[in-house]
This record gives structure tokens, C-alpha cells and sequence, in this order.
């Protein structure tokens, strides 16, 4: 699975790459705790989930 989490800075957008959901989700989250607006986690067909919405769809979903 190729996933790229991104956050949107005030220098542009800050891209990461990851091969599973929970390595994508770990990687949003810190970028929202480190204060970075507008993070989103992209699929390979170019869908943007916000975290909270992909760990409910992927991750734990039902819950």
C-alpha cells in the first residue's frame, strides 16, 4: 500500500511517504501534535482522508 501524509505549512507543503495505515496515521498524528494545520493522509488513487477519518475507515472501523 502506498500512502503520502501531508501537512500544509506556511513554506509550502511537508510530504511523507508510507507503506502501511498505521505507519501513515503514526505519521499524521505527529505532524498535527508538532502544530502543522491541515494534515491529511492521500491513497494511491488520490483520495484525502483527514486522521481521524482514515483510523475510523482503515484502522478501527465499526468503532
Amino acid at each position: 500500500m502506498h500512502l503520502v501524509v501531508t501537512a500544509h505549512t506556511a513554506d509550502g507543503p511537508l510530504s511523507h511517504q508510507r507503506t502501511s495505515p498505521e505507519g501513515a496515521l503514526e505519521k499524521a498524528q505527529e505532524l498535527e501534535a508538532d502544530g502543522h494545520d491541515h494534515v491529511v493522509i492521500t491513497d494511491i488513487t488520490g483520495r484525502d482522508y483527514a486522521p481521524p477519518e482514515f483510523d475510523s475507515l482503515f484502522l478501527n472501523p465499526g468503532r
